[in-house]
């Protein structure tokens, strides 16, 4: 089943980062609480009056204006070329022609918000959404209005499959150093594993009895998903194999990954990371630090560099320690801060500020003084779309009314974990140049 289309907390999430704002997952509102300590929708707004800080692109070869405005304005034909909205005339079944027209309804909003974004991959990534609307819209409609059936969405699944082999033939760990062959094959990675996944959907949909074109859209859904990853993918590519000095880093990399799993290991065991049970549930009642050094604690645990090094994914390997190093640094700071009672126990709108000033003051701190601004902005971006996204939680809160400071614990340990991560940035990018540059 699709799910509604808009920005929900899930594409928020994919956006940012799961694995750096995971435990936003299960808030759902700001409800009002029994708590006698509450705090006003004026004292939010003052809180909020400082915007959080604005990351540059998260990839050192970004995608060029050119290549995205084609791809908008292919989009925007395609999507004209279907006649939504759909009236009962075109599409009788009010069920299927409701779906068919929010589906119309959030690729226009994708397309009309992909050039408010604020960077090209930001932007790459709302007309990936866009794509992936049109395809539904223009598959149903073809079921509807033509012949187009479940085969014909295989085949030409069979046909982008061979593109995507001929891709991965081409593909090489480029790069002009290694940080940039790292970070950019990183997001190549990304967006062929994406490809894969989209591409498996539609071979393995079957024809049945009880299929409708509701079950074509879906499955030219996950073609146009996959269509648009790959040509993503082979943009970014190009844009490395263009650059100046570029040359095939795979050696380089491998080494470093090598190296930098060893690493994470040795700092996993100086932590008292490397074992030791997970939580069950956090309690409820603990201060937001001591909840938030849980949840650092269990995703630290849980991480295998190992597998993905041994399956050769050396880019994805090296992020991957980046960001473990920077989590592990920030359960040292969590740590210390809660043993040695300095930890905030938030019980006023002051305290709601202080944390939250800290937190964006984390972040500007690394982005404007960081040694590695190309590795910190692997997490950096995420913590800045954490801090955006935290915001709008706290915006709920309209001017004349209150709510439980209670209530706002899902937030206020995500700006807890926020910037002790980034307090911890500097010394991972620190550890993962040293590694790259020692293999280069």
């Amino acid at each position: 089943m699709r799910e509604s289309p808009g920005r929900t907390r899930r594409a928020v999430l994919a956006g940012a980062g799961a694995a750096v704002t995971a435990s936003l997952a299960g808030c759902s509102g700001l409800p009002f609480g029994e708590s006698r300590t509450t705090v006003t929708g004026e004292q939010v707004s003052a809180i909020l009056a400082e915007e959080p800080p604005s990351i540059p692109d998260r990839l050192p070869v970004a995608f060029a204006a050119s290549y995205l405005d084609g791809t908008e304005s292919d989009l925007e034909s395609a999507l004209a070329s279907v006649p939504a909205p759909f009236d009962a005339a075109a599409v009788p079944n009010g069920a299927m022609r409701d779906h068919l027209n929010r589906s119309a309804a959030a690729a226009r909003e994708a397309l009309a918000g992909a050039d408010e974004e604020p960077t090209p991959t930001e932007r790459a990534g709302s007309l990936r959404h866009a794509r992936r609307e049109i395809g539904y819209v223009a598959g149903g409609w073809a079921a509807i209005d033509g012949d187009r059936t479940i085969p014909d969405v295989r085949d030409d699944g069979e046909a982008l499959r061979e593109e995507l082999g001929a891709f991965r033939d081409r593909w090489a760990h480029l790069g002009a150093d290694a940080i940039e062959a790292a970070v950019v094959n990183d997001a190549i990675a990304g967006l062929v594993r994406s490809c894969i996944g989209d591409l498996n959907r539609v071979l393995t949909t079957e024809e049945r009895d009880t299929t409708t074109a509701l079950d074509v859209a879906e499955a030219d859904e996950h073609l146009a998903s996959a269509r648009g990853e790959l040509r993503d993918a082979a943009h970014l590519l190009d844009r490395l194999r263009g650059g100046d000095g570029v040359r095939d880093r795979r050696d380089a990399l491998a080494s470093a990954a090598d190296a930098l799993v060893d690493h994470v290991g040795e700092r996993r065991i100086d932590a008292g990371l490397d074992e030791g049970p997970f939580t069950a549930e956090a309690d409820r009642e603990a201060p937001p630090a001591e909840r938030a050094l849980r949840d650092l604690r269990d995703d630290v645990r849980r991480g295998d560099l190992g597998e993905t090094l041994e399956s050769g994914a050396f880019p994805q390997t090296i992020v991957g320690a980046h960001g473990t190093l920077a989590q592990i640094g920030a359960v040292e700071t969590l740590r210390s801060r809660v043993d040695s009672g300095e930890a905030i126990d938030p019980a006023s709108a002051a305290d709601v500020d202080t944390m939250r000033t800290r937190a964006r003051e984390a972040v500007v701190t690394v982005h404007e003084e960081g040694e590695y601004p190309r590795l910190d902005r692997l997490q950096t971006h995420r913590l800045a779309a954490v801090l955006r996204y935290v915001d709008e939680r706290l915006a709920r809160v309209d001017a004349d009314d209150e709510v439980a400071l209670s209530r706002l614990d899902w937030e206020l340990r995500d700006l807890v974990r926020a910037e002790a991560v980034a307090r911890s940035v500097g010394d991972a990018s620190v550890a993962v140049a040293r590694a790259l540059g020692e293999a280069d």
